[in-house]
């Protein structure tokens, strides 16, 4: 699916009030042609965990609340999960990711929204999905997000991101946290891999059950283009 929620962010004069509400706008704004990337001209603080050398902004992405709310429900007793972790359940940490991200691949079989459910875009939860046993990119990232969650990992450790490849496109990937690194979830069935590793993709919006974010880059360094979906909050 498309990732249009994007925003084209100045911090300077306006301050943190001006800020957080122009980011707030935008988190209502819908598909706006813009392929400028986000700017931050200074951070304000580590609100979220800083991937692909970018800095983050809070915001409460109205569009995708109801989405978030059923991705983040614990999916634990359910009894296809159950019997999608057992085989991971002696296994250290970093084998258990390594697990899931082959086994929910080979799980649920790839189907679009509209196929499924009848919608452009819906998120389904980890229940919903593995019931249904299909799911497009966002659904196979919330199954390994519970998945992971069922295993013991906190859920502090675990994000949905939504972000932009310069190969592939607009991709939703989990990234985990474990051992002071982070690691990529995609959709292509691969191994995971750290962040300094892909610097093709560029998050634009990451979701944890600590609150959501917004990426952008310091004003000093050299921007990319964000996604190919940006909503324009202000002109």
């Amino acid at each position: 699916m498309g990732h249009p929620l994007l925003v084209r962010a100045l911090l300077g004069g306006a301050g943190l009030a001006g800020c957080l509400a122009l980011l707030s706008q935008a988190a209502r704004a819908a598909d706006a042609p813009d392929q400028r990337p986000i700017i931050i001209s200074h951070a304000i603080g580590p609100l979220a965990p800083a991937l692909f050398g970018t800095v983050t902004l809070p915001i409460r992405p109205t569009r995708y609340l109801d989405d978030w709310e059923r991705a983040r429900r614990d999916a634990s007793n359910v009894p296809q999960m159950q019997a999608l972790i057992a085989p991971a359940r002696g296994l250290s940490h970093a084998q258990q990711v390594y697990y899931i991200q082959a086994a929910v691949q080979r799980a649920i079989r790839w189907r679009s929204d509209a196929t499924e459910w009848g919608m452009h875009d819906y998120w389904a939860s980890a229940q919903e999905t593995l019931e249904h046993g299909v799911g497009d990119m966002e659904d196979r990232a919330i199954v390994k997000m519970q998945a992971l969650r069922a295993l013991g990992f906190s859920t502090r450790d675990l994000y949905l991101t939504m972000g932009n490849d310069m190969v592939g496109g607009p991709i939703t990937v989990l990234i985990v946290r474990l051992d002071g690194r982070f690691l990529v979830l995609d959709d292509t069935g691969g191994m995971p891999y750290s962040t300094d590793r892909r610097p093709e993709f560029t998050p634009s919006l990451t979701f944890g059950y600590g609150g959501s974010w917004i990426h952008g880059y310091p004003a000093r360094t050299q921007f990319r283009t964000a996604t190919a979906g940006v909503a324009a909050a202000a002109r």
